[in-house]
């Protein structure tokens, strides 16, 4: 019972230390990390000093003891500490901003860790001598990396958000493969030095390989299931943090030891991807506040591991650091030397591949130096570590090599790296305005003094009196003039242009932020339009207003969901998918529609004065072009699909009625006007109507086809059920920008609906426009005559192609079909109409 009693008293004065902890690295501006690597070594230290001195006795031995009960054996370190670390760091990462720079992050969670394995293991190798199997083994439990540093640099100076992402999705993945590697390499090595397990001395070269892939696919795929199933589980829960939280507790350990030691598969891959389907799905299938609750009691589980790891595995340390021979110090040169110069290699010579590709935006070679210098090591390196050392199937001299140079290199890069890391940002310049950060901040300054010294002659106009001390004539206190800039600071308009759009991109997500705050957008909408905002400031930072309307216009592009969607509606009948997409599209739309004119409005009352009027008359340019774009995509949704789109405005406005009387009604009940159990009814009657709202209405993808099929003069005397075997035939048909869909003097083999955009009909020296719910080429189902026009398509446009063989298929078994469509033919043939 005494033992208890020291643990409990060493767990509460370590986890008040570690607290303590917080402000100081705050204030000293250093990662929390490196003040507790410094604190573990610190106890470490002074345990040992404390247990070599029996006459010192009190409070200090019995946390002493309970510190030294607290050294797990350190075969608990991985089941016990890495799920949870692995499943924060899935948690907490944007999904969807992922998968926008997924290139950039695989190339670093992949290809990096190979070459980082390979750099020092061949320079371990060489420099120390010690066996090769080993040293792979050490480079992979050095792979790994800590994001926090860099990311809260990047946030500090105002780095595109793209990097933040990268870093984090990096680490993420990055541990997942290195983990992957290293249990591979302490597989080898402990069939080497313990033949009576029956494992083979030389594997088949493939079966690495298949194992691995097996591990991988089989660890994501259980990971995937284990994580929908529990979606099922939590919306369920009712108002229970707790038990969500405690469900998703269970999922990060289920997953792990569920895959690791019952499957044999990637408990680690099934760990991460568990956590990024929770991550993706989550904020849809749970209240806003229950998803920021699960997130913030993980980040409390995150910081108690990371602080017991760190203090644990550096106490550990302490005691072999005095031991410390020559082989660890030219083993830590090597680990070092090798890791930096294989992450240089990725960063400055395998990632400008993608950018040159445009797989990935172009990164600021300021910021890669910072990924590289910023490369930290953290608990993850430190369990792997700790696990080696534990291994009693290895000889001894392995596991101390091992897990102290492993040690060795995070203290290094806490220490060091980590320490020497603001001199970087400072020495490259990150830490300084630029000029037009500059000029901006003075011209703030400028416009405050002005407003501030028209509000004050307002207050003395209207109380009649002078301010005691303040020189202000109440005459000419609303016209003050704001001083002109020196000419340093003198900015040019496209830089007015970039501070206007990253204004203008920062309120966009502001408006999204507060209608999700209203409920008047749900949690899928704001995170794909937040994702968005990110996007197009990100665009601005990199490449001005080019890069703003690059961003828009992929906005409006064919995303592959609605290919395959419509495919497989046009194709099986399935629709789910496509009707999903559509109604994304359609709210999207409808969201942006209002934002727009907020920012329209915004734009004239707060960018004038900053910016000038050139500037601001530029700016509502773009906006208005911006908001031509999505009304003309609205449009053509609307065409398609006529009343969705006010089905979808009923219900948000419903959405805010129900906020509004929810509202009214806490105000009625604060002020006692209404009882409690009146106040309960009505808010039963609510939570009834807010479930009647809560999903999105019917669409239904068949009606506007019908009416366009209807129209066209070959088929206007079909009846519904031949209309219905036409609309079955038609192929979906994406066409680009300036793509030639009809070529003058070509076979005429189809005829073609416009579904959303819109084609230019080339006659000679004039030209046609038809628009969504136009047709053209339907004189090419019957005749032989080639087409007389080229048909352009202008911008992006979405078509429903009727092929003439499908529609002789069509025509072949139905006699009276075809002798209609062929009598009303031949009565158009002597004035068929353009592009026929």
């Amino acid at each position: 019972m005494t033992n208890v009693i020291f643990t409990i008293l060493a767990i509460a004065a370590l986890f008040t230390l570690v607290s303590l902890l917080v402000p100081l690295s705050e204030r000293l501006r250093l990662p929390h990390t490196v003040l507790l690597a410094v604190t573990g070594l610190g106890l470490g230290l002074w345990t040992t000093w404390i247990s070599a001195h029996a006459e010192f006795d009190g409070v200090g031995r019995d946390v002493v003891r309970g510190l030294q009960g607290l050294e797990l054996g350190t075969d608990v370190f991985l089941p016990l500490f890495l799920p949870p670390l692995l499943f924060t760091a899935g948690l907490t990462i944007d999904v969807r901003r992922l998968m926008d720079e997924i290139f950039a992050v695989l190339l670093l969670a992949i290809v990096a860790v190979l070459v980082c394995i390979a750099g020092v293991a061949a320079v371990t190798h060489f420099v120390t001598g010690y066996d090769l199997l080993v040293c792979l083994l050490v480079a992979a439990i050095v792979s790994t990396t800590d994001p926090a540093a860099v990311i809260g640099i990047f946030r500090d100076v105002g780095a595109p958000k793209r990097l933040s992402i990268l870093a984090e999705g990096e680490s993420l993945l990055n541990d997942a493969v290195a983990i992957a590697a290293f249990g591979f390499f302490l597989e080898m090595l402990v069939a080497r030095y313990s033949p009576e397990l029956g494992l083979p001395a030389e594997p088949d070269a493939m079966a690495p390989i298949l194992t691995a892939l097996r591990n991988f696919l089989g660890g994501g795929l259980f990971g995937f299931l284990m994580a929908r199933a529990t979606m099922v589980i939590l919306p369920r829960l009712g108002e229970s943090d707790v038990a969500i939280t405690s469900v998703t507790v269970s999922l990060a350990y289920l997953s792990y030891i569920l895959a690791d030691h019952y499957l044999e598969l990637s408990g680690v891959v099934a760990v991460v991807v568990a956590a990024l389907t929770v991550a993706a799905y989550g904020p849809t299938h749970l209240h806003p506040r229950k998803w920021e609750t699960l997130r913030h009691i993980w980040h409390q589980l995150d910081f108690w591991s990371n602080c017991l790891i760190f203090v644990l595995a550096s106490m550990v340390a302490a005691q072999f650091l005095p031991q410390i021979t020559w082989l660890y110090i030219w083993g830590l040169v090597a680990v070092v030397v090798g890791a930096t110069l294989a992450r240089t290699l990725v960063v400055f010579g395998m990632l400008p591949l993608l950018e040159l590709g445009r797989l990935v935006q172009p990164v600021d070679r300021r910021y890669k130096s910072v990924l590289v210098w910023g490369g930290l090591r953290g608990a993850v390196t430190i369990v792997l570590a700790m696990v080696v050392a534990a291994n009693g199937q290895l000889p001894e001299s392995v596991r101390e090599f091992t897990a102290e140079l492993a040690t060795l290199f995070v203290l290094f890069t806490l220490l060091v790296n980590a320490t020497t890391l603001g001199v970087a940002v400072r020495t490259l310049g990150l830490n300084k305005l630029s000029r037009v950060e500059t000029a901006m901040r003075d011209r703030v300054l400028a416009l405050s003094r002005v407003n501030v010294q028209r509000q004050l002659g307002q207050i003395i106009r209207e109380h009649n009196e002078r301010v005691v001390g303040l020189d202000v004539d109440p005459a000419s206190a609303g016209e003050a003039e704001i001083e002109a800039p020196p000419p340093d600071l003198a900015l040019d308009l496209s830089e007015r242009l970039v501070v206007g759009l990253l204004t203008l991109c920062a309120q966009e997500k502001e408006l999204y932020l507060d209608l999700f705050e209203q409920q008047t957008l749900s949690r899928r909408m704001v995170a794909i339009l937040t994702a968005r905002a990110d996007r197009l400031i990100d665009a601005v930072r990199d490449r001005g207003e080019a890069g703003y309307q690059e961003v828009v216009q992929s906005f409006t592009r064919p995303h592959m969901a609605f290919r395959v969607g419509l495919w497989l509606q046009r194709r099986f009948g399935f629709e789910r998918l496509l009707k999903e997409w559509l109604a994304d599209r359609f709210e999207v739309l409808m969201v942006s529609q209002d934002v727009l004119a907020e920012l329209s409005a915004f734009n004239l009352s707060a960018v004038a004065d900053l910016l000038g009027a050139d500037a601001e008359e530029r700016l509502g340019a773009i906006i208005k072009d911006r908001q031509e774009l999505v009304a003309r995509s609205l449009r053509a949704l609307s065409l398609q699909y006529p009343g969705y789109a006010e089905s979808i405005r009923d219900r948000q406005l419903e959405r805010a009625a129900i906020r509004y009387e929810a509202a009214e009604y806490a105000r009625r009940l604060h002020e006692s006007i209404i009882s409690r159990e009146v106040y309960t009814d009505l808010r039963r009657q609510l939570n009834a109507r807010r479930k009647g709202v809560a999903g999105r209405p019917t669409l239904d993808l068949g009606l506007e086809l019908a009416a366009m099929i209807e129209r066209v003069p070959l088929f206007a005397a079909l009846d519904a059920a031949s209309v219905h075997e036409v609309g079955r035939r038609l192929r979906p048909l994406v066409a680009m920008p300036g793509e030639k869909i009809v070529t003058k003097g070509g076979p005429p083999d189809a005829m073609y609906f416009i579904a959303a955009g819109e084609v230019e009909v080339h006659l000679g020296d004039m030209k046609v426009t038809l628009k969504e719910g136009d047709f053209f080429g339907e004189m090419g189902l019957l005749g032989a005559r080639p087409r007389n026009a080229d048909v352009v398509a202008p911008g992006y446009c979405h078509l429903l192609v009727l092929y003439r063989k499908d529609f002789n298929e069509l025509l072949e078994h139905r006699p009276t079909m075809r002798a209609e469509i062929e009598a009303v033919a031949a009565r158009r043939m002597s004035g068929q109409p353009a592009a026929s």
